[in-house]
């Protein structure tokens, strides 16, 4: 089962940390990257995308930023090891939530094998990239993000009684997100939450380039420096967050593309054309999906399971029933994925389709218990089949690997 352990983090002076943090490297535009920069000289953003300066390339220049500010007392390490709980409260389509859950140190495994469960597939790039700032900084900066079963309930509990006392640091982003953190060191609340994972897998929501980087990392490490898995180089910092939290939110990612040639024909041979409340029909399962082409809007659902089965062979039943496993692997299955343009909303992906002339796939939400599932089945969903909202933002807490 997954392993965990408090550790020693680096952070900023508590206090409001607004200025100070980012969002995660892979969704911060170029416009957005040169406003963090602008709030504060400290900012997370400085370490997470750097810039190169003369002849120091922008990875080494992280890791000198990165140890000057340790030297300086703009990040401090805290002298004992401790989990760091974690709220963030916002809106979602105008319902207020609260997310909650902690930071932790989780020891790495085989990507493909093991207690820690992916669910999406990853590129080569990012890998590539996230690896080089991890030789020059020798830190996670920031975490990947976790699931876990909390059958008895105990660590939502935990997280409710600590989140009625005063934080050790606050923060507000562009997003209108609320960040609180706390640190945990007392013995009984340490092995509370050491005792809730040790029989649990944890299930990757996001960050999977991160989590294989570490792992690379960490074999690499290892073997030139001869220490052993129970090195820090042999953990990465995760959040982690139960699956009955209530603030758990998951975003369809819609897809915009030309559509094949065969479109019109596939569609009658496979699919079921209806209309009406879209957003009532996709609480169904197999999933439907709306399609929308040339000022046309249909829902379409898979004919039969035997379309399914003949579709996506020897995939589980949790992968069969989602709407982006049915687009890839029947709509789409021809198409070069660069092609495609991913879009969050609704509207805009139509809006887009039209001024493009192309055709836009509304997909439905994958449910939090597709994710549990296929990834326990030892399978990956197509790219871009989760967005979970809010991100977990970079700079709340550092896990060093030193």
């Amino acid at each position: 089962m997954a392993i965990i352990k408090p550790f020693h983090g680096i952070r900023y002076k508590g206090g409001n940390i607004s200025k100070f943090i980012c969002p995660p490297y892979d969704v911060i535009s170029p416009k957005e990257k040169e406003l963090l920069k602008k709030r504060a000289a400290g900012n997370m953003v400085r370490l997470e995308l750097p810039d190169a300066k003369g002849a120091v390339n922008k990875y080494a220049m992280s890791g000198r930023i990165f140890n000057q500010w340790l030297a300086d007392g703009v990040l401090l390490e805290d002298k004992e090891p401790a989990y760091y709980f974690y709220e963030q409260k916002f809106t979602d389509h105008g319902r207020k939530m609260v997310r909650r859950g902690f930071f932790a140190a989780l020891k790495i495994e085989n990507p493909h094998a093991g207690a820690v469960k992916p669910h999406e597939k990853t590129l080569s790039k990012p890998k590539a990239d996230r690896l080089s700032l991890l030789r020059a900084v020798k830190a996670n900066l920031s975490p990947i993000f976790g699931l876990f079963n909390d059958k008895g309930g105990r660590l939502v509990a935990l997280g409710a009684k600590i989140a009625r006392t005063k934080p050790d640091a606050v923060a507000k982003d562009s997003d209108n997100v609320y960040h609180k953190l706390w640190k945990v060191s007392g013995a009984a609340e340490v092995k509370l939450v050491s005792l809730g994972l040790s029989k649990e897998n944890v299930f990757i929501a996001d960050g999977h380039h991160r989590y294989e980087t570490s792992w690379n990392y960490s074999l690499e490490a290892r073997k030139k420096s001869k220490c052993s898995s129970e090195c820090e180089c042999g953990f990465v910092m995760i959040f982690l967050c139960p699956m009955q939290d209530k603030g758990l939110s998951i975003w369809p990612t819609h897809r915009v593309v030309e559509p094949p040639s065969d479109f019109e024909s596939e569609l009658s041979k496979y699919f079921n054309i209806t209309q009406g409340n879209y957003s009532k029909l996709s609480r169904k399962s197999p999933q439907p999906l709306m399609v929308y082409y040339k000022g046309r809007s249909r829902i379409i659902s898979v004919k039969s399971r035997a379309v399914l089965d003949k579709a996506m062979p020897g995939k589980c039943r949790a992968y069969k029933e989602l709407g982006v496993s049915i687009l890839h692997s029947i709509l789409l299955k021809n198409i070069d994925p660069h092609t495609i343009t991913y879009v969050k909303d609704e509207k805009e992906a139509i809006a887009l389709a039209k001024k493009t002339n192309r055709m836009a796939v509304i997909v439905p939400a994958t449910p939090i218990e597709a994710i549990r599932d296929i990834a326990s089945a030892g399978q990956t969903m197509p790219q871009k089949s989760t967005y979970f909202y809010p991100k977990v933002g970079s700079g709340l807490v550092i896990h060093s690997v030193r």
